[in-house]
Parts: C-alpha cells; structure tokens; sequence
C-alpha cells in the first residue's frame, strides 16, 4: 500500500485520458512536411516558384523534379510537400508567376499617358537584350511546344505585346493597316532576337534601338499608297 492508500504499483491519472489506443498514424506526406519543419528552413511559396523559374531559365524544363530542386534550393521534399501537392502544381505555379510578370512589364510598355512613344521604344530594345528576359522566355517557349496551358499563356501575351506596339505606332501617326504590320513585324523581330542567341551576334542597346528605330520611320510619301 502507498501512503495515499492506493496498492503499490497504482497511479492516479485523469479519467479522461485513455491510454489503451496509441496516436493518429500520420500520412507519409504529413511525415515528410513534419521532417522539412525540423532539419532545414522551410522556404515560402514565391521562393520555391522562382527557384524553379530561375532553374527552367538555366537547364530547360527537363531538369524540373522534386530531388533536383530540393538539391537546388538546400532544403528536403517536406519543405516542397508543405505548398505543393505534386510536381504538376508547381509548374502550374511557375506558368502563372511568368506569365504576371511578363504582364506587368507589358503593362509598364504600354503607359502611353506617362511615357513618351520613343522612350517606350528604348524600353522594348533594352528589355529585349536583358539577359534574364530572354534566358527564361526561351525558355518558357520551348516548354510550351509539349504543354497547352503554357502555350495559351505565350499565346495570349503575344497577343497583349503586338496591341501595345500596335498602338505606340498609331500614336507616331501611322495609317491602321500600316501600324499593324509594322507591329507584326516588331513583335516577330522580338522572337527573333530571343532564339537567334546561339547563333547570331546580341546587339548591344544602342544597336537594338536602331533597329527597333527603323520601323518607325515612316515611309517616303512618294512610296505611300
């Protein structure tokens, strides 16, 4: 007997506590986010989508895997599980940090009420010679031949890109017809620059603004229909 009474050996425990059934088996995802919490940083979801954009824009879409990136990034699979359920979620992420970002600077191009026209035009030349622009949207070209919703994505801001060149042409006073194709023809010279990397001279700033400058010169009037 113990001094409370009690045979030897007894304890008095809660009566709400039950001690026959052990703890909740936790998924293997759940197991894997608990050991990304305790052996490595967990990175946030903007870090994780970018690493892996900066990743595509340096070894192509085919280095994009879980491990790959984990090695990347210095951090283990409960870090990626703890925001992404699988691969496909992520490069879904990535199509959509692109395609914002491509947006936004579409966007800056196109503020017609506070940018002159000819700056504008400086502005397309030095963004199509920055080596991060055109690394990744190669890139990001390339990935949308083998996957639809990248290539609407492309498709689309293609699209937003040749109606902002198109109307930074009307405002230089060309005819409707005559500032589409020169438009069309800017946009195509813009693609152009972004695969003829490998094989073809880069021009440097002043050289892209010369040539982006040619087709905004109208044409002789003795030329014009």
């Amino acid at each position: 007997m113990t001094a409370d009474g009690l045979p030897a050996g007894d304890s008095i425990r809660p009566p709400d506590v039950d001690t026959t059934n052990s703890a909740p088996r936790r998924s293997r995802k759940a197991a894997a986010q608990q050991r990304g919490r305790s052996r490595a940083p967990r990175l946030s979801y903007e870090a994780w989508v970018d690493g892996a954009l900066a990743l595509l824009a340096r070894e192509g879409v085919s280095a994009i895997k879980i491990p790959r990136l984990c090695r990347e990034l210095g951090v283990t699979k409960g870090s990626f599980y703890w925001h992404f359920d699988d691969i496909e979620q992520l490069m879904e992420a990535m199509a959509d940090r692109w395609s914002a970002l491509q947006t936004e600077i579409i966007r800056a191009l196109g503020a017609i009420e506070s940018v002159p026209v000819e700056q504008r035009i400086a502005n397309m030349a030095a963004n199509l010679i920055d080596q991060g622009t055109w690394a990744t949207e190669a890139t990001v070209r390339e990935w949308a031949r083998s996957d639809a919703k990248v290539a609407a994505t492309v498709r689309a801001l293609d699209q937003q890109i040749f109606e902002t060149v198109q109307k930074a042409m009307l405002e230089l006073g060309f005819a409707p017809e005559e500032a589409r194709l020169r438009a069309g023809a800017m946009v195509y010279l813009g693609i152009g620059f972004i695969h003829g990397r490998g094989s073809l001279p880069t021009p440097t700033a002043e050289q892209a603004r010369a040539i982006l400058g040619l087709l905004t010169i109208p044409a002789p009037t003795e030329n014009r229909a």
